[in-house]
């Protein structure tokens, strides 16, 4: 019937009472099928629960305070409610107010309750409607009372919800959420919608909408109006919620949102009432919504309660939306999900006498959806469906979610009238729907995400299996106990690449708990069943299976962020290499985990680092190598930006039944927090200066971990001479170098970066007989190390004194004018020395020990480049010029000879270079003004071993 506009005659050719009886009539049997379903005790709490709200007798549920509102609406209670408040409060005495005001317009409820989805476990979301005139303080005393009443329901087993409606502030759109299976005013009118054709009057005013004809629906307010000026209606007997003309897309994206979300993690729920939104989506903007459907049979005269039960409605509806787009695999997801929600187990033998309506009418549906009785009891055992199953179905569940998803984002797409906020919010429920499923690496799949209660195994048989060559090559899990020749014919649970990531896996689906008992079979591990024992435990405690089930859409809506983690040491590693490790415990002086015993070995061979971040995603990462430890340090540092400002929690780090388990752990732990309050603490979150580099000895190696920006990184140096060249790189600016406590400690390194300062040139020289080991750190921290000749102290911290000071004359003068650099301040000399148990110090030495006034041999270089870009080189000896243009090749030897000659002694002791110049067309305009020290040290060097080959 097509909807009218206009009415001139309203009402006149509608008989409202016959109307208002059929729709009464409907209401009492949908009552009376909600009073069927609950247990005698749960009854109670429907017959009271008027009188709780007309009374205010403090010995009857509910009460809260003496100044909470009372009185219901044209409410008289019957004799059986009155002996019923009396048998619970023995001073209670009804008296009726003859003239009695009636805060309380009306109580319903609405959802599955008195229709075939009703099940035990069902609740009740009940509205209770107001008067619009009360209070704001009066609006909570009535709240306060009935969450009173809703803590006495659930005492008999009865889950209820009340939401406290205004039906003026509901009509003008300005309500929260108003049902457990909506969010509120989002869904403003799919929520009348499902108000109309679910509702039940319990008591009060009933809804103005019943009066209005289907045909008018379009022009709802003004039929109203109408109705009211002719006095076809009193404003008293109902109560107007307001009509369904139309529906913005806007609802239908959000419903979706909604039911899409919730469908992650209660899908047999949720994907019903998404069908039917997506239903009403295909047909925008001309829906067919369910509530006139419902309407209209009931002014056709039809009132038959199991025609109109508002589930079979829907399911009707759902399955011709699915069968004209011929979506076999969604329609017959749709009726598991309706039988799953009625919950009646079809294959169970139920007597004549119990034999009821729901039963009944489930029964015909089954058969005409030609299921067979092996369909059925695979229905009926969903309970002890196990993991196989489990996959299979969430599998399903999935690309029904992501298929409902696909056309949420092609219908946002299509209604340009969509905001920028409803965009950002599909972009939220994109990230945690493939979150949820989608399958990574280092991923712990969720498989049970409301598919059934429970997977638990009370016994688990752990194996690790190896290929022909007898490397390991991952873990299995089998129910039960299975003797090991019989492991090849059972499938198992799972199969993983670690042992870590095998129960890992088994706890958070809850395949194990801290009372499942274990078998674990292994030729390779140190593991024992009593170990994987423990390790449950430490799972529970770390990380609570809660975490995981209180998953929100606002925690999706920024970047995911790391909520607990924990590293695991040495799971699943050989036997062989623990026995090895272990031969030298009594090493002296190599007792480091990180390198011990005389081969300096790492005694961490495996790490698996857990963690579960903010998107409720379940990782585990195993790092095996050299690096594992700095790749799983650097790794979980990604998580945590120094630029966000915030500082990582130290993760906790365990070794189950390792050799050395503990000192190994608590060995990796204090390396994680000592980065972290070098990187993230107060001092290295606020200094201005160039982050640091820490220097750590793993196994033989050296690494240097710093940053750049934000990101982490490490370099691998493998040996000493590594080190220093790469502590000798020039800098942007002044960096500090820290080392590890036990690394490097046969080395005058950590001592020499102890004293390190910005701006000062430090020279630092250990003498050794003829030798001496030198080292620099110039005024940006970069190091030059040389071992060279050693005459005396004299002659060659002398010539150092000369060097520094011409170069830093170079170096402050470039920076006046315009370059950016470092300046340099002073110049600063110390000697090295090592006692005879290793112990080792330095000593300051004083500008006198340098006699500034004795007269020195100087020796420039100025370095040049022709136009073929080979460097050509100037040298003064003294006052001598030497050039390449005069002497060419051999330069160098012109230059020894002349030396040699002015020595009175005639020793061949070493040439020092007292001062370079390096000309723009050498170094390159754009470096300039970035030269160092160490740009200058590392050039001396060059010049000084060709000259002093020559002189060998």
């Amino acid at each position: 019937m097509a909807e009218k506009t206009s009415n001139d005659s309203a009402g006149e050719e509608v008989d409202f009472k016959a109307v208002k009886h059929r729709f009464m009539h409907l209401n009492h049997a949908r009552l009376q099928r909600a009073r069927m379903a609950l247990r005698d005790k749960q009854r109670e709490v429907l017959d009271l629960l008027p009188l709780l709200f007309h009374v205010n007798h403090p010995m009857l549920p509910g009460y809260a305070s003496r100044d909470v509102p009372t009185g219901v609406w044209n409410y008289e209670p019957d004799r059986k409610t009155l002996n019923l408040a009396k048998s619970m409060a023995k001073s209670f005495t009804y008296r009726k107010a003859p003239h009695k005001t009636s805060p309380v317009t009306a109580i319903y409820f609405m959802g599955s309750t008195g229709t075939i989805a009703y099940a035990e476990d069902s609740d009740f979301d009940f509205w209770l409607c107001h008067d619009t005139a009360l209070s704001k303080e009066d609006v909570e005393r009535l709240h306060r009372k009935a969450q009173h009443i809703k803590k006495w329901a659930l005492t008999l087993d009865l889950e209820i919800h009340f939401f406290l409606i205004n039906a003026e502030e509901f009509r003008e759109g300005k309500l929260r959420t108003l049902s457990s299976e909506s969010s509120g005013s989002a869904q403003h009118n799919l929520l009348l919608d499902e108000f109309y054709r679910t509702s039940v009057l319990l008591v009060g005013q009933f809804p103005l909408w019943w009066l209005v004809p289907p045909e008018y629906e379009a022009a709802y307010d003004l039929y109203v109006s109408e109705l009211q000026r002719k006095r076809f209606i009193y404003a008293r007997d109902c109560i107007d919620f307001g009509g369904l003309a139309h529906i913005p897309a806007e609802e239908f994206f959000g419903a979706a949102l909604w039911q899409i979300s919730k469908g992650i993690d209660s899908p047999y729920k949720s994907i019903l009432k998404l069908l039917l939104i997506e239903a009403y989506a295909s047909e925008y903007p001309g829906m067919a919504l369910l509530s006139k459907e419902f309407k209209q049979t009931v002014y056709d005269g039809d009132v038959d309660p199991e025609k109109l039960d508002p589930y079979l409605l829907m399911l009707e509806k759902v399955s011709d939306y699915l069968k004209r787009n011929d979506e076999r695999t969604r329609l017959e997801l749709a009726r598991r999900c309706f039988y799953f929600k009625a919950d009646i187990r079809l294959t169970d033998a139920v007597s004549a006498r119990r034999l009821d309506w729901r039963r009944t009418l489930l029964d015909e549906l089954i058969h005409d959806w030609h299921w067979t009785r092996a369909d059925l009891m695979l229905m009926d055992a969903r309970n002890t469906w196990k993991v196989h199953r489990v996959l299979e179905e969430r599998q399903v569940l999935f690309e029904a979610l992501i298929t409902s998803y696909r056309f949420l984002s092609d219908f946002a797409r299509k209604y340009a009238g969509l905001s920028m906020i409803s965009q950002r919010d599909l972009t939220t429920l994109g990230r945690k729907l493939y979150t949820a499923f989608e399958r990574k690496a280092g991923k712990i799949d969720i498989i049970n995400r409301g598919i059934l209660a429970d997977l638990y195994e009370p016994q688990v048989t752990l194996s690790e299996i190896t290929n022909e060559e007898g490397d390991g090559s991952g873990w299995n899990a089998y129910r039960g106990v299975v003797n090991p020749g019989d492991l090849r014919m059972e499938m198992p649970i799972k199969r993983a690449r670690s042992l870590i990531e095998l129960i890992a896996w088994c706890y958070f689906n809850k395949v194990i708990s801290k009372r499942t008992v274990f078998v674990l079979y292994s030729s390779r591990s140190h593991h024992t069943a009593s170990d994987v024992e423990n390790l449950v435990n430490n799972l529970a405690a770390r990380f609570p299976l809660e975490l995981l089930e209180s998953s929100k859409m606002k925690d999706y809506a920024t970047a995911a962020k790391l909520m607990v983690s924990e590293i695991f040491i040495n799971t699943g590693v050989r036997m062989g290499d623990n026995m090895a490790l272990t031969k030298n415990l009594a090493a002296t002086g190599h007792t480091d985990p990180f390198s011990y015993g005389h081969q300096q070995q790492s005694l961490v061979l495996a790490m698996d680092h857990l963690q579960l971040n903010s998107w409720h995603e379940v990782l585990v990462h195993r790092y095996g190598g050299n690096n594992n430890v700095l790749e799983s340090l650097c790794e979980y540092l990604k998580w945590y930006p120094r630029s966000a400002g915030v500082k990582p929690p130290v993760p906790h780090v365990y070794a189950i039944g390792a050799v050395l388990g503990n000192a190994v752990a608590r060995r990796v732990e204090g390396l994680f927090q000592e980065i972290i309050e070098l990187y993230y603490g107060e001092a290295g979150s606020e200094s201005s200066l160039a982050p640091p580099y820490y220097v750590v000895t793993i196994g033989r190696f050296h690494y240097a971990i710093t940053f750049d920006e934000d990101a982490p990184r490490y370099e691998e140096l493998n040996s000493f001479a590594a080190l220093t060249a790469y502590l000798g790189q020039p800098r942007s600016g002044f960096t500090t170098v820290v080392f590890d406590e036990r690394s490097l400690k046969e080395s005058f390194l950590p001592l020499i970066y102890a004293n390190n300062k910005p701006g000062v040139v430090q020279l630092f020289y250990y003498p050794n007989g003829t030798v001496a080991d030198v080292f620099i750190l110039d005024e940006k921290g970069s190091l030059f190390h040389q071992q060279s000749s050693f005459y005396d102290s004299d002659t060659m911290l002398g010539h150092y004194t000369r060097f520094f000071e011409a170069v830093s004359n170079r170096i402050n003068f470039m920076l006046q004018e315009g370059a950016v650099g470092s300046r340099i301040e002073t110049l600063e000399f110390y000697e090295l020395t090592s006692d005879a148990i290793g112990r080792k110090k330095l000593f300051k030495l004083s500008p006198q020990f340098y006699q500034p006034g004795k007269k020195f041999f100087s020796l420039q270089v100025i370095v040049e480049q022709n136009e073929r870009g080979e460097s050509v080189f100037t040298l003064y000896c003294d006052s001598k010029e030497f050039s390449t243009l005069e002497y060419g090749k051999r330069l160098f030897q012109a230059v020894i000879d002349y030396v040699l000659q002015l020595r009175q002694s005639g020793q061949s002791y070493p040439i020092y270079i007292t001062d370079i110049s390096l000309e723009r067309s050498v170094v390159g305009e754009e470096n300039m003004g970035k030269l160092q020290t160490v740009n200058f040290l590392n050039y001396k060097r060059r010049i000084e071993e060709q000259l002093n080959r020559s002189t060998s």
